[in-house]
């Protein structure tokens, strides 16, 4: 198995995840699978890289802020969820909640993942990108069989690589 960083990880699933926002747009049914995605990363990222950031002075308010950009999103994600997506104000709110992520993601591979690299040795980086790969295959796979029949027609993007 070809090695990878947890900051190239993290950054291939942003892509995934901007994937299943262009295909929300079509059919707002798909929007569980984005739910679904984001809060598997967040937990994930938090857990594997951020943590370890925290303790890193050079990078610790970044990663604070990017946290804590994680809490505004899942709060969007859940007013999202509630909403009736049947009413045409969903979509609007859906496209505010793309602007804020697509933010929250250019920021990350813009500014924290490169500070990240800098700051973190290489082979810590493979390690937490092999245990970020291998945990966000097992919990998206839990998470996805225990949704109605109906909702588990999975969207191309939602495929693992």
């Amino acid at each position: 198995m070809a090695t990878i960083t947890i900051t190239k990880a993290l950054t291939d699933h942003h892509d995934e995840m901007r994937k299943l926002v262009k295909e929300i747009k079509k059919d707002a049914a798909k929007f569980i699978f984005l739910k679904k995605h984001l809060d598997i990363h967040h937990e994930l990222e938090e857990d594997l890289l951020l943590s370890r950031l925290h303790s890193k002075k050079d990078i610790r308010d970044e990663s604070l802020e990017s946290q804590e950009e994680h809490v505004i999103l899942n709060q969007a994600l859940l007013g999202l969820d509630d909403f009736p997506k049947d009413n045409e104000r969903w979509m609007v709110k859906f496209k505010v909640f793309e602007e804020i992520l697509d933010h929250h993601l250019q920021e990350e591979e813009d500014d924290l993942f490169p500070d990240a690299e800098k700051i973190l040795d290489k082979k810590e980086l493979t390690e937490l990108g092999a245990r970020f790969v291998e945990l966000k295959k097992q919990r998206l796979s839990a998470a996805l069989e225990t949704k109605p029949a109906k909702e588990l027609e999975k969207p191309k993007a939602a495929k693992s690589k």
